[in-house]
């Protein structure tokens, strides 16, 4: 499994309290190089995994990326906004 930090976001909790932390993660974070040495974009199913620090990871899910496959260029998304409500 290959692994990447999409995006952090701090969030300074007090004991108890609770907040939702909202990413938005553009398809080109998603981006790999092919074999044919191209950054590429496909569609299928992406794991993910929210925690503390890599070795700390309590959370885990997956969601499904739609769409055809597609080359990325060098205009492609870095960025990952969060908003803490």
């Amino acid at each position: 499994m290959m692994a990447w930090m999409a995006g952090f976001a701090r969030v300074p909790l007090e004991p108890g309290e609770e907040r939702r932390v909202t990413f938005q993660l553009h398809a080109d974070r998603t981006a790999f190089t092919g074999r044919a040495g191209t950054r590429m974009v496909e569609p299928g199913e992406i794991g993910v995994a929210v925690g503390g620090a890599s070795d700390q990871l309590p959370l885990r899910g997956s969601v499904t990326l739609a769409g055809p496959e597609r080359a990325v260029g060098p205009g492609r998304v870095l960025d990952t906004p969060a908003v803490i409500d």
